[in-house]
């Protein structure tokens, strides 16, 4: 009986330093915690916008919250927390209760042994991989990383979609401006049509001088038509970004850009370089990505080591024709306790062509990197042509303008005293409005530009009061 008790003694201090070692195991892997994120995130309903303009800011907030795509990254976070879960679990032990009864019948028996005879037996077993090179590590911190992987790509979604929404919001504005000239353009022509037709009543013009600037009105309000259905395309491209679905009447504020706006100075190509390698998701996500293919090599080296594992139980058992139930089963109680060594000798080569792939895998890191250099560097050349282009444009249109417009001023007067003809007042009338055209068509280059600049260095996008 003493004896019973030291072993069972034994076997639960084995346990015991079995379960410590395993708690010390959990305390390296709870790093890089995370927001908590639920299904409820996942598939929650979008709320109901409010019926007004939409400023930049609230473009960005309903679109984070609401995107099918950003919502589909919550939801390989929720499984990336369940691997990361899983390979905790990982350093667990099992455990399991089993149980065997057996009946056996004997035809040809004599006094010494019974014609039928039951046996049972009752156990409870735990087995538990005390090492097998370190491989649960590995995958616990890669668990991890991939976790944070998901993070970042969850951030790099809402880096396109802001620009996405820069780049409508911005179509907007210029559509809307040039719904304004084209209207504009279209009152002047009517005035000038009207002024023509009482000089053509009056005899001071010709038939075809009046038909000519009919014509030009008639270009004018096809104009007008098409910059409107401009702006409501350009209004449907950002709805479906935002995802709103046709029902919804959707418009945006407005937003006035000061000239110091347009002229801003840009910063050096090279600090916007720099600073956007620091920060972007992409470029984070890639260095984790290294760290993850270099643990895959120590994880596919692994197969090269032994493993050790331990395995212990308590059991007991009964048969037919000995002591009684109770007796049997107490006697028969008792527990046991292995250890077990497997030393691998050779296996096929299979463990050498792991080790190969994963190393094979592990240059992903640098083709991916120089991947993401040579496209940031073509983005960020193409949006300092585009800046330092449109701002030069913006001034030398003003210019333009200036001029197009105090000749078309001109033009129009001498029109009406009958000094020029219909063709030197459509000219002028045609260069102002290109000019102006041309002139917005600048402004918002060089804002859309100068914008995308300023995200790419600290990846804000600020808007002008109201805006």
């Amino acid at each position: 009986m003493a004896h019973n008790f030291k072993s069972h003694k034994l076997y639960l201090t084995l346990f015991t330093v079995l379960f410590a070692g395993i708690n010390v195991d959990f305390s390296v892997a709870k790093e890089n915690t995370q927001d908590t994120i639920t299904m409820r995130d996942v598939i929650a309903l979008p709320l109901t916008p409010s019926v007004h303009d939409w400023t930049f800011a609230e473009c960005v907030d309903w679109a984070s919250a609401n995107n099918v795509d950003i919502r589909r990254n919550l939801l390989d976070i929720l499984q990336a927390e369940q691997d990361a879960l899983s390979a905790d679990d990982a350093w667990l032990p099992t455990v399991g209760f089993s149980t065997s009864h057996n009946y056996a019948n004997y035809p040809f028996h004599d006094s010494s042994r019974n014609g039928n005879t039951y046996s049972s037996s009752y156990g409870v077993n735990a087995a538990w991989t005390a090492w097998e090179g370190n491989v649960r590590k590995y995958r616990q911190a890669n668990a991890r990383r991939v976790l944070q992987r998901s993070h970042i790509e969850g951030e790099e979604l809402e880096r396109a979609l802001k620009l996405s929404i820069l780049q409508g919001y911005m179509n907007i504005l210029y559509a809307r401006e040039a719904v304004e000239i084209a209207r504009q353009t279209l009152e002047v022509s009517e005035s000038q049509a009207h002024r023509a037709q009482r000089l053509t009543e009056s005899g001071r013009s010709s038939r075809v001088d009046y038909a000519q600037i009919e014509s030009q009105k008639a270009q004018d309000a096809y104009n007008l038509v098409q910059a409107q259905n401009n702006l409501e395309s350009s209004r449907l491209a950002l709805r479906n970004i935002l995802q709103l679905g046709l029902g919804y009447d959707f418009d945006i504020s407005s937003v006035n850009f000061p000239d110091s706006d347009v002229l801003a100075a840009v910063p050096s190509k090279e600090d916007t370089y720099s600073l956007a390698m620091a920060w972007l998701p992409s470029f984070k996500s890639n260095e984790i990505t290294r760290e993850i293919l270099a643990d895959e090599v120590k994880i596919a080296k692994a197969g090269y080591l032994p493993t050790i594992s331990v395995n212990g139980g308590l059991g007991t058992g009964y048969t037919t024709g000995g002591a009684s139930w109770a007796s049997q089963m107490g006697r028969s109680f008792g527990p046991n306790i292995g250890l077990s060594l497997s030393v691998p000798i050779f296996d096929g080569n299979a463990t050498k062509r792991a080790v190969a792939k994963a190393k094979l895998s592990e240059l992903e890191y640098d083709l991916n990197k120089r991947t993401l250099i040579d496209e940031l560097t073509q983005i960020i050349d193409g949006l300092y042509i585009d800046a330092s282009n449109a701002q030069a444009g913006y001034k030398a249109g003003l210019s333009r303008l200036e001029a197009a417009s105090l000749t078309n001023e001109l033009t129009t007067r001498q029109f009406e005293l009958g000094l020029v003809n219909p063709l030197e007042l459509l000219t002028a009338h045609n260069n102002y409005i290109n000019a102006r055209l041309e002139v917005l068509q600048c402004k918002y280059t060089a804002i859309l530009a100068l914008k995308t600049i300023q995200f790419y260095c600290d990846g804000t996008i600020t808007m002008p009061e109201g805006g």
